[in-house]
């Protein structure tokens, strides 16, 4: 119990348990920690020695938590976006092809057919292939082969490729970026030792290209592969491929080519045994294994695995993981999928004459039709018409994936329902779907989008109103609590501008702030919704107004649309004018009610223009929620302070609160104190761009979607809308393994999609406080939760309870199966006995239950079961695993054929919850056979796709980076190492082979294919056997003469790293300037703004003097510490720099300023007090903010002492000049008492070859790196505040300091965006760069089609401030 933090943090982690929601909440406010630690020790002595476990106690009504002697009481969590996933899972369906049908596929098909192909033949990691192309092939960029195979190759995992295309020079110049990944080569300078696995040509077949195919036969590995492209194809062509003893595989066709694959023959082996492998009993095995044990015999011998009579056969699974283990390569598989093709013999020429083309897995299906199973990627679901659809975000934050979806609501019998014909957006939707907020959502994985609504219910009256969520829609059911007939005058688009702005304004002025006639009225942002609508309640009741706007086009509106309030009392929002204004013409008595939605120091001044006994109602929740601070002072006014919230109208109000709002709008509505707002509409198809121009500020009154045209709504027309998966609240949904991890989510997934009735089977039943945490919510909302605790679903009797228990709850919907038992080992040491409890869980159980289904559930509607990518691709050691996931994959197949649902998901490795996760001890991304785990969210997802999608297998796995050094070693000995658990290899003998030292079959498996992924290594399983430490070290010692004979050509161009690059020296020769502001030679172009500069930690401007040439505008360097007598902070240095700016600034009433490394911090700082003065403008970041440069001083010069500090700084200066005399001087450093003592040692070392500066501008130059490192480490970043400007943050793409952060935490300083640029280069030479020049000259660093994309979507330069807080 020595680790305090990790105890309390799991308490608090135990609360955030407790919360109902689908957000990502951490602890963000704790208001007290009270520790006993005696109580404690008493605590823990009373404990379990066996089960030292601590009970926490959420106190809900006390807010209060508590274990042992611990008490956290006031804590405060918030939700916070997710974690972007690591990649895009790639989706595929897994099916039969026929290989010689000639059927018509496209191209891309066509070579992903013959890739697949190679890869089961040639059990390889690392794959060549090359294209040849000469001058007589018409053939353009987009139709050439080798793009088409990067791309396929990087979908599969662990997979290395290197692509080569053979053409004549300059034929394909035009396209780099889809060439990228291929090499361009002359075949002749190919070496044979390439060993190329497939390669492509066209017309190969024709006797033009008889040279041609020469030379690939060349080239090409025993039992490589050839595809051609045939444009003029005759079957007698097909009698030229035995000519050169190749064998015809498979032919396609495109509808302009004929494609057929070829293979390159090999001499048979000379003996072949036959097993007959079938899923009932596996007595085979131990034949099989008696022959896998023959090592010396093994490799001249093909084993054949025959399955015949059995339609729901495993084989195909099997073969594909036994081919993965060591000998797996002499296995030939036949599955026979035709109940009338003849008994396998070999004899009969249908088999022999297949088996003679030596394909690993052969499948015959009905018509003699020979093929095998191939993933293809599946297509992408389409939108279709639906009765019912919603505006939903399929990304958080990205506002082009918002998407009309379908909804739950399918009939309209006997429901009180409200046809939609317009609906508006208001902030709140802004601000949840650019993701500046994040709520509480525990009904489902998309927002709530959209509060009001205008449209006909089903009596036909016309009617308006508010409701909880998803009003974006066509159809509501509406709240009749907050339901408004329209009056007759009033238009559906007059009347959706009504309810929810009417509705707050209300709730504030009339039920918080008692508005009466006489009242004087402050209302912030006049021009929008609220605002008008609160200036015609405050005008109606007969109150004096002022109301503030943020631009000249809004102060026009205002006088225009309200002609009885004066000019001068119009203010200005976006600063704090207003309150002079306010005071002047109050003549310093303020204003009765002050209607506000502006943040911070514009809150702070609202409330400053109270009168006495004034009422402050704040609708904005900036404030609220960041808990800022008010002051007490004014309340001595006897004021008071409301925070108006209309989302508790629909969670905590009663319904006589809902009732009263409802009156008090009815009266307005027939007094003529509500009127409709301005609005701009936008129709259904224009969602992305309605919510864009609101988020841009340019709209006054309301922004509206248009659903359906008013006359239409008595049609109920269909809307087109992406499909989404919903439960039936009347039907049962059965999950086998239903609490086990996937299990818990996917019940949870159904109940928020629909689900009212849900069993769940389990071995042992609930065991721990989630599962029944989890139980229990499901019960709060009404869902009935059945579990059914140890029957076994392959036993008859126990899958008829199950079935009927489960029908009894209703009818039958859905039956999911998670069962999984593991029993992993290579072939060679399973059992029947493995096998046959690997089959229990899945292959028996999915069998009864198809069988009894059939008769028991008569309304089911989806079957579906898990299976793994290990069957579908492969996995050495799964072997029973992958059979009994084939098995159930042939079972739904069969299903499908009979017109049954059935549905097998080929997952690949899931994070967060299951198997995997329960053995992950850290939050690292696992690389499991070539796969990241794919987030549970994310399969959530897919899962729907493949619900609504007619394929009988599918696949979904997340392929990972390739990339080289596994197991986080640096060579090919300490990874060996690591994979046979060796921590010290001086415990070893380095001469006993690996076998001896313990390696069993599985680490043999894993180090045979980690050194061919990795190293490049090939070797067999006997080799891998006899392989010993000292080999790995002499194999290790040849790597690294290669690697120094590579670094000695290249050691004058070793790249400067780390601190180096910070404080790098350079010199032009030049005294160093004294003049604290120094001006460029740029172009000067009077049209644009002059920029100001900020150099590096040297504070000198000739790092800027190579630039200068390229800047078209006037420009001046700020130089500091170089011109100042004395250290100086960094707020110091902005006060000094700040009146070399402000004249040009405020003459131009605007600024640009740039910052590079050090500079960033003090440009920050500038454009703040610049912005205080009511000034704008752009700030560019050149690899620099506060946070960087705080983590890089604490990165690469740690020290404990002032003392350290100095000899660390002065010793990384001299590593820049001259690296091999810093040794010495550290010796004389530590000799030293005082700085300056230290500098002149420092000058005593320098050779007089390396001198750049005078002995005095050197020292100067050291003072100044040191006191401002010394500053750094000093600045308190919660100083800064914020700005408002945009920040362009230019990074490199070699980065030497790891930041979590990818904006280095500006996000933290500016209200606006920080956009993101990666520049070519280092610290120091991204300033070479044309992109860091296009910055600092205000251009856009986006290519000319993104930019005229951004200029199409008319993005602002900046968000209105009021429209931040608003929700």
């Amino acid at each position: 119990m020595g680790n305090w933090v990790t105890f309390l943090d799991n308490m608090l982690q135990i609360m955030i348990l407790g919360i109902d929601t689908k957000a990502l909440f951490v602890p963000t406010k704790i208001r007290k920690i009270v520790i006993d630690t005696k109580l404690h020790q008493q605590e823990i002595r009373k404990l379990n020695p066996e089960d030292r476990q601590f009970a926490v106690h959420v106190y809900k009504d006390m807010d209060a938590i508590i274990a042992g002697g611990v008490e956290i009481r006031g804590v405060k969590a918030t939700a916070i976006p997710r974690r972007l996933t690591s990649g895009d899972p790639v989706l595929e369906e897994y099916k039969f092809v026929a290989h010689r049908d000639r059927a018509q596929v496209s191209l891309k098909e066509a070579i992903s057919l013959s890739t697949q192909i190679m890869l089961e033949y040639h059990q390889t990691i690392h794959v060549k292939t090359i294209e040849l192309i000469d001058d007589s092939d018409d053939v353009t960029e987009d139709k050439l082969a080798s793009p088409m195979l990067t791309e396929i190759l990087g979908n599969l995992p662990l997979i290395q490729s290197k692509i080569y295309l053979s053409a004549p020079s300059n034929r394909f110049n035009g396209n780099d970026d889809l060439l990228s990944n291929v090499t361009a080569i002359d075949i002749n300078n190919i070496p044979k030792e390439e060993n190329i696995l497939l390669a492509v040509g066209i017309g190969l077949l024709s006797v033009s290209k008889n040279h041609q195919l020469d030379k690939i036969l060349s080239k090409l590995k025993n039992g490589g592969f050839i595809l051609t492209r045939e444009k003029s194809f005759k079957p007698e062509n097909l009698s030229i491929p035995s000519k050169y003893n190749l064998d015809v595989i498979l032919e396609k066709n495109t509808g302009e080519e004929t494609i057929i694959l070829l293979k390159k023959k090999k001499q048979l082996c000379r003996k072949t045994e036959i097993i007959r492998v079938n899923n009932d009993e596996f007595t085979w095995l131990e034949k099989l294994n008696s022959f896998m044990n023959l090592e010396n015999e093994i490799a001249d011998m093909r084993i054949i695995l025959v399955s015949e009579g059995d339609l729901e056969s495993g084989l195909l699974g099997f073969v594909n993981c036994l081919r993965k283990e060591p000998g797996g390569e002499v296995i030939r598989s036949i599955l026979i999928q035709d109940t009338k093709a003849p008994k396998f013999s070999l004899q009969n020429p249908l088999y022999s004459e297949q088996l003679q083309l030596d394909l690993p897995i052969n499948v015959l299906k009905p018509g003699k039709i020979w093929g095998s199973y191939r993933h293809q990627l599946l297509s992408s679901l389409e939108p279709k018409l639906v009765h019912h659809a919603y505006i939903d975000q399929m990304v958080a934050g990205d506002l082009s994936s918002l998407r009309w979806v379908e909804g739950s609501i399918h009939s309209d019998i006997n429901q009180d329902l409200v046809y939609v014909a317009y609906a508006p957006l208001n902030f709140k939707d802004i601000m949840l779907t650019t993701g500046k907020l994040v709520l509480n959502n525990n009904t489902s994985y998309g927002h709530d989008i959209g509060l009001e609504w205008a449209g006909i219910d089903t009596t036909g009256r016309r009617v308006m109103g508010l409701c909880t969520q998803k009003c974006l829609s066509n159809i509501v059911k509406p709240d009749r609590n907050l339901c408004w007939n329209i009056p007759d005058n009033w238009s559906l688009e007059d009347a959706v501008t009504v309810p929810c702005v009417y509705a707050t304004c209300y709730m504030a002025l009339y039920v918080r702030g008692e508005m009466k006639k006489g009242d004087k009225v402050l209302i912030h942002c006049g021009s929008g919704g609220i605002g008008q609508a609160a200036i015609h309640l405050a005008l109606h009741e007969g109150c004096e107004v002022y109301t503030t706007v943020g631009t000249p086009e809004k102060r026009k509106f205002i006088r225009e649309m309200f002609p009885s309030i004066p000019d001068d009392h119009i203010g200005n929002s976006r600063n704090i004018s207003f309150e002079q204004m306010i005071l002047q013409q109050t003549n310093g008595d303020g204003v009765d009610i002050v209607l506000n939605s502006l943040a911070e120091e514009k809150l702070q001044a609202s409330v400053r223009c109270l009168a006495q006994g004034g009422r402050f109602l704040e609708i904005g929740k900036f404030d609220l929620a960041a808990n800022n601070p008010l002051g007490m002072m004014i309340f001595l006014k006897e004021v008071s302070f409301h925070g108006v919230m209309l989302d508790n109208l629909f969670c905590t109000s009663s319904v006589e609160e809902k009732l009263f709002l409802r009156d008090l709008l009815h009266e307005g509505i027939k007094s003529g104190a509500v009127k409709p707002l301005t609005k701009t509409v936008f129709n259904k198809d224009e969602v992305e761009t309605a919510f864009r121009y609101m988020a841009a500020g340019k709209h006054i009154g309301k922004v509206i979607i248009k659903i359906c045209d008013e006359k239409e709504l008595f049609e109920k027309k269909p809307i087109l809308a992406d499909p989404r998966y919903y439960c039936d609240s009347n039907k049962t949904y059965l999950i086998l393994g239903g609490l086990g991890g996937f299990g818990l989510e996917l019940a949870d997934w159904l109940i928020i999609r629909g689900a009212k009735n849900v069993v769940l089977t389990s071995r042992t039943g609930i065991k721990n406080g989630y599962q029944r945490m989890k139980v229990d919510r499901w019960k709060s909302y009404g869902v009935n939760v059945l579990i059914i605790t140890g029957a076994d679903a392959s036993n008859r009797k126990d899958c008829e309870f199950i079935l009927n228990s489960a029908e009894k709850q209703g009818p039958v919907d859905a039956i999911f199966n998670l069962a999984v038992v593991l029993k992993d080992c290579i072939c060679k040491n399973q059992t029947p006995e493995s096998f046959e409890e690997s089959f229990r869980a899945k292959a028996r159980a999915t069998k009864m239950l198809d069988k009894l289904s059939r008769s028991l559930c008569l309304k089911l509607q989806h079957f579906v079961v898990f299976s793994s990518v290990s069957c579908g691709r492969g996995n050495a050691g799964q072997t029973n695993y992958g059979m009994a996931n084939s098995v159930m994959e042939r079972i739904c197949e069969r299903r499908v054929a009979d017109g049954l649902p059935g549905l097998a998901i080929q997952w690949g490795a899931i994070g967060e919850v299951g198997l995997i996760a329960d053995w992950q001890d850290n939050n690292k991304e696992l690389v499991i056979g070539g796969t990241l785990q794919q987030k549970i969210s994310s399969c959530l997802e897919k899962l729907e796709h493949f619900l609504l999608q007619d394929c009988a297998v599918v696949s979904s796995m997340v392929v990972a980076e390739k990339r080289v050094g596994a197991y986080g070693a640096a060579n090919i000995v300490e990874t060996v190492a690591n994979i046979m658990g060796v921590k010290d290899l001086k415990t070893v003998a380095q001469q006993t082979s690996l076998a001896e030292l313990g390696m069993d079959s599985m680490m043999a498996v894993e180090i045979k294919q980690t050194l061919e992924r990795d190293y490049d290594v090939l070797l067999t399983a006997q080799d891998i056997r006899n392989l010993n430490f000292a080999k790995l070290m002499e194999m290790r010692d040849k790597d690294l003469e290669r690697e120094k004979a590579n670094n000695k050509n290249n050691e004058e161009a070793v790249e400067i790293a780390g601190i180096h690059l910070f404080i790098r020296f350079i010199s032009d020769n030049n005294d160093l300037s004294t003049d604290t502001c120094v001006e460029l030679e740029t172009r000067m172009d009077p049209r644009r703004i002059k920029v100001f500069l900020l150099p590096d930690v040297k504070g000198c401007a000739q790092i800027f003097n190579p630039l200068a040439s390229k800047i078209r505008s006037t420009a001046a360097v700020l130089q500091y510490g170089i011109t100042q007598m004395g250290p100086m902070s960094i707020s110091e240095y902005a006060d000094h720099l700040l009146p070399y700016i402000l004249p040009k600034a405020e003459e131009q009433r605007g600024f640009a300023l740039v910052g590079y490394s050090y500079g960033a911090v003090i440009t920050l700082e500038l454009a703040r007090r610049l912005e205080k003065r009511g000034l704008s403008g752009r700030v560019v970041l050149i690899d620099g903010a506060p946070e960087f440069l705080q983590k890089l001083v604490e990165q690469f010069l740690p020290s404990t002492t002032e003392e350290e500090l100095q000899n660390n700084v002065l010793l990384a200066i001299m590593d820049n000049i001259q690296s091999a005399l810093s040794g010495k001087l550290l010796l004389d450093l530590e000799k030293c008492i005082t700085w300056e003592q230290k500098l002149e040692s420092f000058i005593s070392h320098i050779p007089e070859n390396k001198v750049m500066f005078s002995t005095e501008d050197t020292k100067k130059l050291c003072e100044i790196i040191y006191m401002h490192i010394l500053t750094v480490q000093k600045y308190d970043l919660s100083s800064l505040g914020w700005i408002r400007a945009p920040i362009t943050l230019l990074k490199p793409t070699v980065q030497f300091v790891n930041m979590s952060d990818e904006d280095y935490g500006l996000h933290k300083i500016t209200r606006d965006k920080v956009d993101i640029h990666y520049v070519e280069g280092n610290h120091f030479t991204i300033l070479d760069s044309d992109k860091v020049m296009a910055a600092i000259n205000g251009e856009s660093l986006l290519d000319p089609k993104a930019f005229r994309k951004l200029l199409s979507e008319d993005r602002p330069f900046e968000i209105e401030e009021p429209e931040r807080s608003r929700v």
